[in-house]
This record gives structure tokens, sequence and C-alpha cells, in this order.
């Protein structure tokens, strides 16, 4: 299955766009999560990492949003809406940061 530049395979995530970056997040990987003392609370690893990459637009991470949630959707019992919501709100204040940062 394919989100914008990303290929969702039965073992993971991978940039599939035109630039000769690499980005893969492995299927037993997907779920993990780290602790942002910023928003006092866990979040997906990988969504947050992603968000870090200079060279992704915010449509590439908007379609890996996407297809994170499409691969997540496979383990449904070990995948938190809550945890997700709050990733993508941290990420969504990240994005709205640095664009009021380029304005300036």
């Amino acid at each position: 299955m394919k989100f914008g530049n990303w290929e969702v395979s039965t073992d993971r995530i991978e940039w599939a766009g035109k630039s000769n970056n690499r980005f893969v997040i492995q299927r037993e990987l997907l779920l993990e999560t780290m602790m942002i003392e910023a928003q006092d609370d866990f979040l997906y690893k990988w969504i947050i990492v992603a968000t870090q990459e200079e060279w992704l637009t915010e449509d590439d991470l908007y379609d890996l949003n996407f297809a994170f949630a499409f691969a997540a959707g496979a383990t449904p019992e070990n995948f938190s809406y809550e945890t997700f919501d709050n990733t993508l709100e941290y990420q969504f204040n990240n994005l709205d940061e640095a664009e009021d940062d380029d304005e300036e």
C-alpha cells in the first residue's frame, strides 16, 4: 500500500520518494514510544523522529501519519489512539512553530 511517498509492506514503512534520503520504520519497532518532557507524555517515537528530519515536507509527514495509522491498525490491541492523538498534536505544534520561525 502506498501513501504519498511512503510504501507500507508487511514488515516496514519505507520512504519511496525521488530523493536519495532513506527512512525506514520496521514493523516490530513501529509502536515504540518515547517520553517528551515538554508534552509530559509518551509519544510514538518514529513520528517524532520523522518530524525532525528537515528533508521531509509537511505533506510527506502527513502522508506518513496515514501510513503509520494504516500499519498500526494491523495490531489494534497494541495501538493507542490517545498516544497517536498526542503525538500528532505535538507534531502539528512543532510544524506551526517552525513555520512561524520561517516567517520571522
